[in-house]
């Protein structure tokens, strides 16, 4: 492995010990007078996740967000819900998951529908669900088998605490890899149907064939087109052929 490669796993994996220890610290911080969980606990019958996502949709300016997993579909849509109406108020997500998710079928259906809503890279350290909110205050659900988001959660507001939370959390995302598939490519309809059109472009068809032999109308069809370009982060629709083999995205190697 390249020297680079090296450093970059070292950082990582330390990292990942300082969010343990970090991890330990929310733990015994629940019990004593940091962890700020009031009148806004879970009530009639609320998930965790609920409860969770209420706190989250008060930020203005940003939230970094660890997912260890996605417990169940309504877990999945519950923070796909979240992320988009933080989109909708002008509030950036960054969300810090592990390989294995987002290449899931529960990832797929929720929160692989959205498009540049969310930033994700992926980090084998994330090992606990923890949303940090404007920089301000660190919310931690507990991971509970069984139940979406866990059983019960806290609200820390100590200014050190987040502090030190939105720092590594931000570290990890530096050394953090981008997903080398784009995920909107990722399973689901959508995916599908990016597939077929990234195909149709491929084989050179006129936007008005394409579009005939997908059943679409021709303004449909080049949203999509616009939509795999933007995805592809590409200018031009032969770049977007070229990007398209080296993500492994088509079978063959001609645009």
């Amino acid at each position: 492995m390249p020297a680079s490669g090296v450093a970059a796993d070292n950082l990582e994996s330390a990292l990942g010990q300082a969010l343990s220890l970090l991890e330990t610290a929310v733990h015994h911080h629940r019990r004593s007078t940091l962890a700020c969980v009031t009148a806004d606990l879970p009530v009639g019958g609320e998930t965790v996740a609920g409860w969770v996502a209420r706190l989250v949709l008060r930020a203005e300016r940003a939230v970094i967000w660890s997912l260890p997993e996605v417990a169940s579909e309504e877990h999945g849509n519950l923070i796909a819900q979240t992320v988009s109406q933080l989109a909708g108020k002008g509030v950036g997500t960054r969300m810090l998951c592990p390989p294995p998710v987002i290449r899931g079928p529960l990832w797929a259906r929720t929160l692989g529908t959205l498009g540049p809503e969310v930033e994700v890279r992926v980090s084998g350290a994330v090992r606990q669900e923890l949303v940090v909110v404007d920089g301000a205050a660190v919310i931690a659900p507990d991971a509970t088998p069984g139940e979406p988001g866990g059983s019960r959660a806290s609200m820390i507001q100590n200014s050190t605490v987040a502090d030190m939370t939105y720092q590594l959390l931000s570290g990890m995302w530096d050394t953090a890899q981008r997903p080398t598939r784009p995920l909107s490519f990722e399973g689901g309809a959508r995916g599908r149907v990016l597939q077929e059109v990234l195909t149709l472009m491929a084989e050179g068809y006129k936007d008005d064939a394409a579009a005939r032999k997908l059943g679409l109308s021709v303004r449909t069809y080049r949203r999509y087109v616009a939509d795999i370009m933007r995805d592809l982060q590409v200018e031009s629709r032969f770049q977007a052929g070229v990007r398209a083999v080296r993500a492994g995205l088509m079978e063959t190697g001609s645009p």
